[in-house]
Formats: C-alpha cells, structure tokens, sequence
C-alpha cells in the first residue's frame, strides 16, 4: 500500500517538475517572442478572433493587431476575413 502511494507521489512530481520546466508557447495569450523564429508569423488570439498578434524581429513584446471592421483572423491564411468566411478552429502549438 506505502509503495503504492509511493509511487503515486513520485510519478506526480516527476509529471509537476516536467510541466513547470517546459517552456512552450501559450496557445491562449500573447506568443513569447523570444523563442519565436519565424518574425512574418502571425498568431491567433482565441480569446477574440478579431486580434492577432505579431513578433516583429529584435522585439521582446508582441504587438497586437486588430483587424478591421466586420473582419476576423484566420491563422491558416494569415490574414483577416469577413465574418462570412470565418470558422472556428480547433488551436494547435505549433
């Protein structure tokens, strides 16, 4: 039963250490442009599809853009379209 438990605690703080030590990008906020390498990149807001932001090169802070009026991001086009043409996409990290 102790070995068990034992275990448990072990593999939980192997799993808190790992997750605290990995340094990715935050899918949901502002990108962190000091490990970003491609600078023309732009990256969705999922919060509000009418902002995006971008990492220009030599910055340390991302700027945010909005799109203009009756206009959405969409990050496979890298670009702003009408509602009409926009959809909700499932986010990735990459």
């Amino acid at each position: 039963m102790y070995k068990g438990a034992l275990l448990c605690c072990l593999l939980l703080g192997l799993f808190l250490a790992l997750s605290m030590a990995y340094r990715g990008q935050d899918i949901y906020a502002e990108p962190d442009c000091s490990i970003v390498e491609d600078h023309a990149r732009k990256f969705r807001d999922i919060s509000d599809p009418t902002h995006y932001w971008v990492c220009p090169e030599g910055q340390e802070k991302a700027d945010y853009i909005q799109c203009p009026d009756n206009y959405a991001f969409m990050e496979p086009q890298q670009g702003c379209v009408v509602w009409e043409e926009w959809k909700w996409l499932e986010p990735y990290t990459k």
